[in-house]
């Protein structure tokens, strides 16, 4: 029964609502699956492979940490090697002599005689009065020229003479201070560089510099103080045709200087002798130490030809291998439904493989702050707890903090917070109801992030503000680790049919109008629900399943008979049974279209695919005993297909589904009349063993012990429904 192509399953591959649906092969394909987690691998792989040299003082017997004490040998040197600086160091020493770079212009000297050329060839057009037409075509308009061409022919004269030495001047004081063809404000040192031959440069001091805005200002400034208003128009129009800069802006050779600047760096700020002592045990570490200590793995590296070979990157494979293999061994052996499933694993893998990269990224930009406590390790956690479970959630942290450490080279410290802040806000979400709540964790996180910071922090005696960096980082991380989370739950629950618990807390509620819709077309059907999510939601309490999931599950598991109420008995108030004038084979297939009925009805209204799976599984594959037997005795011993006469499935494949199959039936007894709770128990506990040998609760994790927890408080639970009223007496009229 479990492979035939049910009518259940026809409906789920025809959705449209999810990505993959419940029964696509593709979701539970062993060869798909091998290749997500093989891909998996492969790229956490990479990410162990690379920083291969920080990892080669990284490991396990160095402790490269501020404030540490040295617990191995004391250190010496085997051979003289130089002491490297940090990379950090290196770096911004590389930024600043970038920064200090003159940007470099060269220069144009055709400028200047090309200027003087057309200060003359304009003082010859002035001198005559007939040229006007030329004057204005070098940018002097008639209104300019006609006051100077009025004044009398002797007084002209003396003013293009001053007219002369004044342009000139002015030229001359420009160019020999620098013209150039860019905006000031992009010159951001206090000097340029200026190339005036192959083998020579000069520097200039950006303060005598001009560019064309400058170049106005100080003409019309310089004018008004040498020359007449009549002859001041005319040499600041004439500049304006004339204003070409000298010194022209070189990319090349900015580009050049830049390069040298950057090769000028030293990498190094000392040197170590052999047979020095590089550190002593017992030694407290700091900065200097630190350093001698890595230069002297480093040169180890760099003068040998066999450390990184063929072993390394099987190393770093089996690595990687390691670190998921503490996740998968627990979903194979514990959380098999999580493993089998195609679409969960696939979550799972791409959140290790964002926190790998999310590690590698902190190791690869630079900054001031520990940005590794920016790794979003906890909203991980968060997330797995919600889709999946707490449980899962504990061990995905640890497997996470794993790689991380893996990653950035053995960071215990980083490692050993991310775990306890990740762990913490875990738990924070395991019984979330809403999602506001989510919020709640930020405390919990900045607590788990702050409190090992702190730890650490006194026991390498880090400096305050170090401390206060990190704690702000830590902040920052804390606040925005509920919005991740909230956005990957949003996109995991828009893209597949994976329903979290506060998804399924969304359909809590009895204003629903699937359920308002029941109560107006089959309150006897409306009563029995209301019955049996009370029973189921209880019975999750006691075994420790889901009393959300079962309860909401047990809201929407009959919806399909308000298609056809009145065939089924709590809705045949008053009226005849309608079986009683059909044939056993059509009045099965009536109450088993319910269930195709009820998966349709709730495609239409977008019920997550958790609560549709009760619809089916309540009733599983059991036989429909009434009918099947009525059958029998009307057939008068022909042969007679026992499938015909079961439920077309699936079986329960969850305690909270298998819960709903045993409620759906112990519900009904509460309408027989009072019985002891004896009886009661005898009745639930027939029934539970008739399930159990027809197989029905073969795919599900449900322990015979849950079993008899939920057989004694159902008996409890129908007792109170089915006890005896009182009689009470009238009072007499007299």
């Amino acid at each position: 029964m479990a492979n035939k192509n049910t009518l259940y399953n026809k409906l789920v591959n025809e959705s449209t609502i999810d990505i993959l649906p419940t029964d696509n092969p593709l979701r539970y394909s062993f060869k798909l699956k091998l290749v997500i987690i093989v891909t998996t691998v492969l790229i956490i792989t990479l990410f162990f492979s690379l920083h291969f040299e920080d990892k080669m003082y990284a490991s396990s017997d160095f402790k490269l940490l501020n404030g540490y004490v040295w617990q191995n040998p004391t250190l010496t040197a085997d051979f003289s090697y130089p002491i490297f600086k940090s990379s950090n160091l290196v770096n911004q020493e590389i930024s600043k002599a970038k920064e200090q770079t003159l940007i470099s212009f060269v220069q144009d000297k055709t400028v200047i005689d090309e200027a003087d050329k057309q200060i003359q060839e304009t003082l010859r057009l002035l001198s005559e009065p007939n040229q006007k037409s030329e004057l204005s075509d070098l940018g002097l308009s008639d209104k300019t020229l006609k006051p100077f061409f009025e004044l009398p022919q002797n007084q002209r004269e003396r003013e293009i003479a001053k007219l002369n030495r004044t342009i000139t001047d002015f030229i001359k004081d420009i160019y020999s201070n620098g013209f150039i063809n860019l905006n000031l404000d992009k010159v951001k040192n206090n000097e340029i560089s200026v190339q005036e031959s192959p083998n020579e440069e000069i520097i200039l001091k950006k303060i005598n510099l001009v560019d064309k805005n400058i170049f106005a200002e100080k003409a019309e400034k310089y004018f008004r103080s040498k020359l007449p208003s009549i002859t001041k128009v005319i040499a600041i129009e004439f500049l304006q045709k004339i204003n070409n800069p000298n010194l022209i802006f070189s990319k090349e050779l900015t580009d050049k200087h830049i390069e040298l600047a950057e090769k000028s760096v030293s990498k190094t700020i000392g040197f170590v002798k052999q047979g020095d002592v590089i550190v002593r045990k017992g030694e407290v570490l700091n900065d200097n130490t630190i350093l001698k200590i890595k230069s002297y793995e480093a040169s180890r590296f760099l003068t040998s030809d066999n450390i990184i070979g063929f072993s390394y990157y099987i190393g770093s494979l089996a690595h990687s291998m390691l670190a998921m293999a503490i996740l998968f061994i627990y979903l194979g052996v514990i959380r098999k439904r999580i493993m089998k499933d195609n679409i969960q694993v696939l979550i799972l893998c791409l959140i290790l493989i964002s926190t790998a990269a999310l590690s590698w990224l902190s190791i690869e930009v630079e900054s001031q702050f520990p940005i590794e406590y920016l790794i979003p390790l906890p909203a991980f956690s968060m997330l797995v707890a919600i889709v999946f479970d707490s449980r899962s959630a504990f061990i995905a942290t640890v497997a996470m903090s794993q790689v991380l450490a893996g990653i950035r080279g053995n960071d215990y410290t980083i490692a050993l917070t991310m775990m306890f802040s990740g762990m913490l806000a875990a738990y924070t979400v395991r019984d979330i109801q809403n999602r506001t709540q989510m919020f709640q964790s930020v405390f919990f996180i900045f607590i788990g992030l702050t409190v090992p910071v702190l730890i650490f922090a006194a026991e390498r005696s880090t400096d305050s503000i170090t401390i206060i960096k990190t704690t702000s980082v830590t902040l920052l991380a804390s606040v925005v680790a509920p919005l991740i989370t909230f956005g990957l739950l949003f996109i995991i629950e828009r893209l597949t049919n994976i329903s979290s618990d506060l998804r399924i807390k969304e359909f809590d509620k009895l204003d629903h109008p699937l359920l308002l819709k029941m109560a107006e077309t089959a309150p006897g059907t409306y009563q029995h629900t209301m019955g049996v999510a009370m029973l189921a939601e209880r019975c999750a309490r006691e075994i420790g399943a889901n009393p959300l999931l079962a309860k909401v599950g047990a809201y929407f598991h009959d919806i399909g008979k308000m298609t056809k109420p009145e065939y089924f008995t709590e809705n045949q108030i008053g009226i005849d049974n309608k079986h009683d004038l059909m044939s056993p084979k059509k009045s099965v297939k009536l109450i088993i279209d319910h269930v195709s009925d009820g998966i349709e009805l709730g495609r239409q209204y977008k019920l997550p695919q958790r609560i549709l799976d009760f619809i089916p599984m309540h009733h599983g594959t059991s036989l429909i005993k009434h009918f099947y037997a009525k059958s029998l005795e009307e057939a008068q011993g022909e042969p007679i297909n026992e499938n015909e006469f079961r439920y077309i499935g699936p079986k329960p494949n969850s305690k909270e589904s298998a819960i709903m199959m045993i409620c759906d039936f112990a519900e009904a007894i509460s309408r027989l009349e009072s019985r002891t709770i004896n009886e009661i128990e005898q009745i639930i506990a027939g029934n539970i063993q008739e399930r159990i040998a027809d197989g029905q609760f073969d795919e599900c994790n449900i322990t015979i012990e849950e079993l008899s927890k939920i057989k004694l408080l159902i008996a409890k639970n129908l007792l109170g429904m089915t006890h005896k009223r009182v009689n009470y007496k009238t009072i007499p009229k007299q």
